[in-house]
């Protein structure tokens, strides 16, 4: 990973990185404050796993989605965290199989984007931290999203990889 692309995705972990803090209307854009504000959680992640398999399936299987990713760099690595959720929770919601995944797994599409951003920046904090590339967590950082990386390490590397996201 390039030192300038590793702080860019620095500016978007304290953004992302965090709770869910309360229902939004699907009409609403999301909110930056929602977004780091969002904690990883297992049962959660569950839901995810079983959503995300469902998805990499159905990706794969439309030729549409090697022309145009689901999780495209510019979704996984803006520096505008409220914008990359609006485009990933819109693609979701376009494609009717994918919307099958996620009611199947019971996560609303918004709630899918949330988990995915929140636990992408966890797990790139978590990668910097590890690698020596940052000495801790930065202030602003859900300390607690990346202790659930660290907890789930393996399981989300299948789960990124199944969807095609690398590093």
């Amino acid at each position: 990973m390039s030192r300038s692309r590793g702080i860019g995705a620095l500016v978007l972990v304290p953004l992302v990185g965090a709770a869910l803090a309360a229902a939004v209307p699907p009409q609403t854009a999301l909110e930056v404050d929602e977004l780091a504000q969002y904690r990883l959680t297992t049962a959660v992640f569950r839901r995810f796993e079983a959503a995300s398999r469902s998805i990499a399936i159905a990706t794969r299987a439309d030729v549409a989605f090697a022309e145009d990713p689901l999780f495209t760099r510019e979704i996984m690595l803006s520096d505008d965290a409220a914008a990359a959720a609006t485009a990933l929770e819109t693609r979701l919601q376009a494609h009717p199989a994918l919307m099958v995944a996620l009611r199947a797994a019971k996560l609303s599409a918004r709630d899918y984007t949330k988990f995915a951003l929140a636990m992408y920046a966890a797990r790139l904090v978590h990668g910097f931290v590890k690698t020596g590339l940052i000495r801790r967590v930065p202030d602003g950082t859900a300390t607690a999203n990346v202790a659930f990386v660290e907890a789930h390490e393996a399981e989300i590397t299948t789960v990124f990889a199944d969807l095609g996201i690398d590093g």
